[in-house]
């Protein structure tokens, strides 16, 4: 009995396990995004940065930034993955995972960076703290229904696996620059 229960608890759970090029994509959308944010909103302080700080200072807070880029896209596809497990396991379908989970990071993602163009003066900081319940009931309701709807469709399917397959390259240039950022890092606070 306890034999026969675990066989199908280990069958289920291999019939949703995504296969690992699906798994890329997502971790290639997660690393494209992440990574471009962090460089578009640094490129507007590097001028500044550039009458005071020296190039070797400047290099520094690229590997910290690039560092914590890194942990950050890790925890993003741990928690898209821990999402399909829990939370999507009654849809059952590993052919919408990766338009699922795209579509989840890149609704949470956008979101969060919309918000944080909207509120980015001291000003405004009583505002984004008052909205910010609000704000996120609404991107969750707005994930909730891309993530259950949009997949069924096959068009939107291709489209975001043609997307992941073309934003794949980054992890050739993003992950190799944040191994070498985790090593300066390292060497940096060891001394």
């Amino acid at each position: 009995m306890i034999g026969s229960a675990q066989q199908r608890l280990t069958r289920q759970f291999s019939e949703r396990l995504p296969d690992r090029k699906s798994v890329w994509g997502v971790y290639a959308v997660i690393v494209f995004l992440v990574y471009s944010w962090t460089l578009v909103t640094s490129f507007y302080k590097l001028p500044s940065w550039m009458f005071y700080l020296t190039i070797g200072q400047i290099l520094s807070i690229y590997a910290y930034l690039f560092s914590l880029n890194l942990l950050e896209s890790i925890f993003l596809l741990v928690g898209v993955l821990f999402l399909h497990f829990t939370i999507f396991l009654p849809l059952k379908n590993k052919d919408e995972f990766q338009a699922r989970s795209i579509l989840i990071v890149f609704t949470l993602l956008v979101s969060s960076m919309t918000r944080l163009l909207l509120y980015k003066s001291y000003e405004s900081s009583e505002a984004f703290v008052n909205g910010e319940l609000t704000w996120w009931i609404l991107t969750f309701f707005w994930v909730a229904l891309f993530s259950i709807i949009m997949p069924k469709k096959k068009l939107f399917r291709s489209i975001f696996a043609g997307v992941a397959e073309r934003v794949l390259i980054f992890l050739y240039i993003y992950i190799p620059l944040s191994f070498i950022s985790l090593i300066i890092v390292t060497l940096r606070n060891i001394n």
